[in-house]
């Protein structure tokens, strides 16, 4: 079960934040946590691309429509909006990263490092100045909580299901089929591997576990026709080819039972390629390519239940935690005195141009 907690102050936030330390390990470790702030705290953990979505695949379970959803979306964000990235993105995960930071929809899912900055989103009706009917209601019916992730956790979640649990979804689903490389050997050699393959040397607590699939973009490429020897022989690190292949590639995982224990996300770091996402210390989870198959679609929409999302998923439960937040208006007003401004979430002059009409703060 998922641990929750409850703060009316901002003092109690900051506490539960601690306490949570010692829930997630015995407080053995100084932990990297982050942190994602909603507004309404029944919101789900699950991408806009997939939220009440279903989609369908081809005969050869090779590509589904949330494929195509995809390969539009980048193919016209890219057309129409190089020229105000002042980075220079390559690869399309850097693009959806872009794409989901300016509210499109992909199977990202925003993070944060801060847990300031995911506080001040799930009060953000609060510190945003501007006045109008759509904030006024937000304000009185705001529930806020802020979701608190361990990322180290998480993917070692995900590097256990590939040794344990993917061998058996390959065998029984051509979902997870590539024909130019046999992923049984792979998971055989993640299986049992993880100091050499994923949790490396102690002391890299603050790096380890956390991949960039741009990153590994790079190192598949400066590989060139080496590649699949490469795989076979594990001089690329497997999990990383699994990596990029499920969740860069977007190769389709079949959700095939109810109660089916899935594959979950992974936790991400890309590169800042705007200054809003350096701003609000943007970190990332990525959902597979899942395909829930017509019986199981049928049963989650009856008993209202969607088995994507995270906090539904038992296998990753130990690995988020809660904060309700009981007084939202006093923490916002906490949050104000303490210098909090909405142009700390949104670095751009439309936004200090509003702040500087509308300097009426409905915190206080």
């Amino acid at each position: 079960m998922i641990s929750k907690f409850y703060a009316s102050t901002l003092a109690e936030f900051y506490g539960a934040l601690n306490d949570m330390k010692e829930d997630f390990n015995g407080g053995k470790d100084d932990l990297r946590f982050w942190f994602r702030g909603h507004g309404y705290n029944y919101y789900n953990l699950i991408p806009t691309l997939y939220r009440d979505q279903y989609f369908s695949r081809n005969q050869n379970n090779t590509y589904t429509q949330m494929n195509l959803k995809e390969d539009y979306r980048y193919q016209h964000f890219k057309a129409r909006a190089f020229h105000y990235v002042d980075s220079n993105p390559v690869y399309k995960s850097e693009w959806q990263e872009i794409y989901q930071h300016h509210f499109g929809r992909t199977r990202l899912m925003d993070w944060t490092e801060s847990a300031r900055t995911a506080l001040s989103f799930a009060l953000e009706p609060f510190i945003d100045t501007q006045d109008n009917k759509a904030l006024e209601y937000k304000r009185q019916t705001l529930s806020p909580c802020v979701w608190v992730l361990n990322p180290y956790e998480l993917n070692k979640k995900v590097y256990g299901y590939m040794g344990e649990k993917l061998p058996d979804v390959i065998k029984r689903s051509a979902t997870m089929f590539q024909p130019w490389i046999d992923w049984l050997p792979i998971c055989e050699e993640i299986k049992g591997n993880e100091n050499i393959y994923f949790d490396g040397n102690d002391s890299d607590q603050e790096i380890k576990g956390v991949i960039s699939l741009c990153a590994l973009e790079d190192s598949r490429k400066s590989f060139g026709e080496r590649f699949e020897r490469a795989v076979h022989t594990f001089e690329f690190n497997p999990f990383y080819y699994l990596a990029l292949s499920i969740y860069s590639d977007a190769v389709p995982y079949s959700i095939e039972t109810y109660d089916q224990e899935i594959l979950p996300p992974i936790a991400l770091l890309h590169p800042y390629h705007s200054n809003r996402i350096r701003t609000q210390r943007g970190a990332f989870t990525m959902f597979p390519n899942y395909f829930v198959e017509e019986q199981v679609e049928k049963k989650c929409k009856n008993r209202k239940r969607d088995i994507r999302n995270m906090e539904e998923q038992d296998y990753i439960s130990d690995c988020l935690k809660v904060i309700y937040i009981i007084n939202p208006h006093e923490i916002a007003r906490e949050l104000m005195i303490s210098g909090e401004r909405r142009s700390e979430l949104y670095p751009d002059i439309q936004t200090y141009a509003d702040m500087i009409e509308t300097q009426k703060y409905y915190c206080q």
